[in-house]
């Protein structure tokens, strides 16, 4: 395994301890960014029925990531079929962040970027489990 894709697992595997340390049940998806059949997100994380996907990037250095269409195309299909709430999460030194996928910006050549000039817009963890928390359906029962 080379370095690039060392850190990318090391990525995916903190954002996974975390969310599992917040109450969800994650899977993570080895090899999901390579050539497969069917892109998955690198994430998928589940908390009282409520699904997030999360397709984790890592860069040192630079001010957009992109992501090819044929790849966000498939996770954007997976995320429809599934119901599941798409973010990308990037990893910077010091810094993870979630951003929606739909706040992506499309390129001509039909590609996906996010300026990462606006990571700071990006949620935190702790975000990330408030927008989920705040779909999870409660009963009357549960305030009693």
């Amino acid at each position: 395994m080379n370095d690039r894709k060392r850190k990318g697992s090391s990525v995916e595997r903190e954002v996974v301890s975390k969310l599992r340390e917040k109450g969800f049940a994650v899977l993570r998806a080895p090899a999901s960014g390579s050539k497969r059949k069917d892109p998955v997100p690198d994430i998928v994380a589940l908390k009282n029925g409520v699904i997030i996907l999360i397709e984790v990037k890592s860069i040192r250095e630079g001010n957009k990531i992109y992501i090819r269409k044929e790849q966000a195309e498939g996770i954007m299909d997976f995320a429809k079929k599934s119901g599941g709430i798409l973010f990308i999460g990037i990893k910077k030194p010091r810094v993870l962040k979630f951003i929606p996928f739909n706040k992506l910006r499309k390129t001509e050549s039909g590609n996906y970027v996010v300026d990462l000039g606006s990571i700071n817009e990006g949620l935190d963890i702790e975000g990330l489990v408030r927008i989920v928390e705040s779909k999870i359906s409660k009963t009357l029962d549960n305030f009693l």
